[in-house]
Formats: C-alpha cells, structure tokens, sequence
C-alpha cells in the first residue's frame, strides 16, 4: 500500500471516529432531555418507555408539572430519521418548554408551537403531536395535532380517540382544537408513536390499533409501568423479538 493511501486511510479512519464521538454526544443530549421514568405527579401516575430505532430518535416525550395539582405532558413524532429528526425533536421540546410555563391555552400553545416549528423546519418536515393537561380531578385537556389516536382504558372498555387537528409545522398558520374527558379513577390513558402499530410480524403484518387496544384493556388493572412492559412484551413476541424499524415511545398516565 502506497504512503498516501495509508495517509487516506489513516484519515478517514479518523474522521468516522470524530463522527461517532459526536452522534454518541448527541445521544447523550437527547437522552437528559426525558423525564423522569416513573412518578406520580398531581394525582396521577406516569411511566413511559423510549426505543429508538437507531442511535439517535425523532420522538419525544415529557411531563411537566403546572402547580400541586396539574401536570402537562406531551408525546411526538418529527417525520424522517437520523439527526436531522433528532435536532428538530429538539427544537420542539425547548418551544414547549418555554411556551406551557406561561399558562396560555393548550390550543395557543400548539398554535405558536406550529408556526415556530414551521418557520425552523425544511417544507416536507414536520410533526405529529399530542399535547395534554391532567388535573387532580380527572379533568384531561387534549390536543391531538395529527398524531395516532389517543387510548383511555376504564373499568369496561378502551375507547380511541382520533385526531382532528394537522400536525404541527405543516402549515404555519394552524388553529388547533381540543378536547376534553373526565378520566375516573384507576383509568389510564396511553399515548404512543406509530413505531409501535406499525411494528410487523414475519410476514409483513402489522400489530395495529386493535391489537394495541386488546393488549390494552387486558392490562387494564396494571399500574401504567406494568401496562407499558406488558405491551412492549407482546410486540416482541408479535415481531419475534425483531429489531424496531422506527421509533417506539409510550406513554401511560393512570388517575389514582
């Protein structure tokens, strides 16, 4: 081998180190941004689970507290993969962060959110979103900017609630509509990404919204930690323990 191609070599055996230290880094950045795993916050109980896909994620996930009795929390899916989803997941958890503080309408609050991540993102790019508050009471406040439906298990049924709002960034001026439940107790709600209905089977099938629900309501009397392990552990057996090809993060919230 000729001096220079050992030189060529040597560099870019250099530089593949310096990129990695960087993603790793990153990763690293991405992973103190969570919350934390399991907490109870104004009268209810939270856990949530994070697979990325690869080393770095699009999702994202968060709880913030609004007082002794109320908390915000947040589930999302930036559209593509790799860092640049990674830094726009990001750039919504710090818009978010900075916005709820301020106690304006959960609507207002994704409105804004929109047009910011609008004006920062690439045309094709944007992001799936649902954004909630949960009070002491059992009231939940809930806007669902084109994300998959949002699940609410009681005593007797799992019930879907479907979007109805774009997601956020598609357009960067956007109103957004919410809704609200009265959640009773010992009922939870389960957030998720499309990473875990669209994981797949041998044969290409997907483990869907039915299976997700079923595998939901059977759960149902489980603390939301014991919920989401039961729920990751059937998509294992579904996918026979596969590599995740997207993103899979949940989030589940049970009134105490």
């Amino acid at each position: 081998m000729l001096p220079s191609e050992i030189k060529l070599m040597t560099l870019g055996l250099q530089i593949d180190a310096g990129l990695e230290a960087q993603l790793e880094l990153a990763r690293q950045v991405q992973l103190s941004l969570l919350p934390e795993r399991g907490c109870c916050l104004g009268g209810w109980e939270v856990a949530f689970s994070y697979e990325p896909a690869g080393l770095l994620s699009g999702d994202y996930v968060d709880l913030i507290p609004a007082g002794p009795d109320a908390f915000y929390f947040a589930l999302g899916d930036v559209s593509g993969k790799g860092i640049a989803a990674s830094m726009l997941m990001s750039h919504l958890h710090a818009t978010l962060r900075t916005l709820l503080p301020l106690k304006a309408s959960i609507e207002a609050v994704v409105k804004t959110a929109s047009h910011t991540f609008c004006q920062s993102a690439l045309p094709a790019q944007f992001a799936t979103l649902v954004i909630g508050k949960a009070e002491r009471n059992g009231m939940v406040e809930l806007v669902n900017a084109g994300h998959t439906p949002i699940l609410l298990a009681d005593a007797n049924e799992v019930q879907v609630i479907v979007a109805a709002n774009l997601p956020v960034g598609m357009f960067c001026s956007t109103d957004f509509t919410a809704v609200k439940r009265i959640v009773s107790p010992r009922s939870t709600l389960v957030l998720y990404s499309d990473g875990i209905t669209e994981s797949t089977d041998k044969s290409g099938n997907e483990y869907d919204l039915s299976r997700l629900s079923e595998t939901l309501f059977q759960s149902r009397h489980l603390s939301p930690r014991e919920i989401l392990d039961t729920i990751s552990a059937s998509i294992a057996d579904f996918s026979s323990s596969a590599p995740a090809s997207d993103d899979r993060t949940m989030l589940a919230l049970q009134r105490l």
